[in-house]
């Protein structure tokens, strides 16, 4: 009853999204904040914004409601963390991206190797890393994925190109969300729905990575699995996030100053947001960049002969 609503009366999630509660819950976490908007809150908000979608599916009015809430309370964001720096030095050594990249195929030979429910979750993990480094999506919109929804063939039959698809109301930033599966990756995807998704559970509905009672794996089973993974295989620090990380830091580095194709890529609604995220890592680039072109000039052999100017004896 912090916020003058009695306990008793929150008798459903329907309660707490109401605009006005949703607002007060809003307001109560800021001023125990001392009035300061921090990330944390806002995911809050946004996350109680997809309660009220998606399990108390409110109306389009109530949603634009809450959505504007949300906006409100937005936080500029201050670029990467000293800590995800630090991880993503990691890959500043092209031996850890290639240990990264070939994971997913590593994890399906293993999973060829293993029998029963321990190979369907070994293979799971492949198909999560694989989709992680070819469309950078975040944790909860990966546990989401549906079969025919979310991630769907353009034809009948497991014909045409594999999409990734999100409307904009469920992604945080609030940017649609589109990916063409590469071939080599929907491959793998496949082989992981014919051979093993249905040993994880008796009746996996259309979830491409089923959790139990019929929902798919929370975030806060995936995460950690994917984390633990990539460390036990390759020795390197990761979690589902810093995917999105890596893949601009990949492709910065062989494009200096490419920061709208990784805009469009990541969704961020704003240039200034990429750019606060990554010119570190893309002033590095392209240092290294002018010293390649430096250095091949230098390579080149001497053309004709080199004029030598004496001094003349006075």
């Amino acid at each position: 009853m912090r916020r003058n609503v009695p306990l008793e009366q929150i008798t459903g999630l329907d309660i707490l999204v109401e605009v006005n509660n949703f607002r007060e819950t809003l307001r109560f976490m800021i001023d125990r904040q001392g009035g300061t908007l921090t990330e944390a809150i806002y995911n809050c908000a946004t996350a109680l914004k997809a309660v009220a979608r998606h399990h108390v599916k409110i109306d389009p009015a109530h949603l634009e409601q809450l959505q504007r809430s949300c906006t409100r309370i937005k936080v500029k964001n201050r670029g990467l963390t000293e800590k995800n720096r630090r991880r993503l030095r990691q890959f500043d050594d092209s031996l850890n991206i290639s240990e990264l990249m070939h994971l997913p195929e590593r994890l399906e030979q293993l999973a060829k190797r293993t029998k029963g429910r321990k190979a369907a979750v070994i293979m799971q993990l492949a198909v999560a890393i694989e989709i992680l480094t070819m469309a950078p999506i975040r944790i909860g919109n990966l546990t989401a994925l549906k079969l025919g929804e979310t991630l769907f063939w353009t034809r009948p039959g497991r014909k045409g190109r594999l999409l990734l698809t999100f409307p904009a109301e469920d992604v945080k930033n609030d940017a649609l969300i589109e990916f063409d599966i590469p071939t080599e990756s929907t491959k793998l995807i496949e082989r992981y729905l014919d051979n093993y998704r249905s040993l994880l559970f008796d009746d996996p509905g259309d979830w491409l990575f089923p959790g139990r009672n019929g929902r798919h794996k929370c975030e806060g089973g995936l995460g950690p699995q994917i984390k633990k993974t990539i460390y036990k295989h390759t020795g390197l620090l990761v979690n589902a996030h810093l995917m999105r990380h890596i893949g601009a830091k990949i492709y910065l580095d062989e494009h200096p100053g490419s920061f709208e194709v990784i805009r469009r890529l990541l969704g961020h609604s704003s240039m200034d947001t990429t750019t606060a995220y990554y010119t570190g890592f893309e002033s590095k680039a392209a240092i290294k960049h002018f010293d390649d072109v430096i250095l091949a000039e230098r390579r080149k052999p001497v053309s004709g002969k080199v004029r030598v100017t004496r001094r003349k004896k006075s």
